[in-house]
């Protein structure tokens, strides 16, 4: 049994930077998944009415893991509909999974009504004990702050090498220390 496979979903890229990173720095599998439908505002109408068209079937067998990393987005506060539908259809082969996000909310308003923490929340009852970690790596830690708060920085700004440093760099550090912790 292997040790780590990453599964990421994407749209902007900042989430597939993450999951490259960390597959690189736990040298572990990687699988991106690929949604039935791929229109961001199909997807947020059909997460909205919490209809799942589901995802295409993965190349690797999850339970051949002892973790699973689920990285992706969160949506104006929501579990999105790629995430979701690997948990759903893939729960029953998971030993362990850990939930990674870069998102455009920060923690000081984690608990707010679009921040992350009500996703969190919604992957623990999923998957109960199996889930082992809920880590946000939010956009706002690259940005200088007089623009962390500010929402059409935050929706422009992409995870890339020139700004992969500082607060972000090490909570990801942190993270990956858990992964291999635990």
């Amino acid at each position: 049994m292997k040790d780590f496979l990453i599964v990421f979903y994407s749209q902007t890229g900042s989430n597939r930077f993450l999951a490259e990173k960390l597959a690189q720095r736990l040298q572990a599998d990687l699988e991106m998944l690929q949604p039935r439908i791929k229109s961001i505002p199909v997807l947020l109408l059909l997460n909205k009415l919490g209809l799942n068209p589901g995802i295409r079937p993965l190349k690797q067998n999850p339970e051949d893991f002892k973790k699973i990393v689920l990285m992706g987005p969160v949506w104006m506060g929501q579990f999105v509909i790629p995430l979701k539908a690997f948990i759903k259809q893939y729960n029953d082969r998971i030993h362990r999974l850990y939930f990674a996000t870069c998102c455009g909310s920060y923690d000081e308003v984690k608990d707010d009504k679009f921040g992350y923490e009500h996703v969190f929340k919604k992957i623990k009852a999923l998957m109960g004990e199996k889930c082992v970690h809920c880590e946000a790596l939010p956009i706002a830690l690259v940005l200088p702050d007089e623009k962390k708060k500010d929402g059409e920085t935050i929706m422009n700004t992409r995870l890339t090498d020139q700004n992969f440093k500082g607060a972000i760099a090490e909570r990801f550090e942190e993270f990956v220390e858990k992964l291999k912790e635990t």
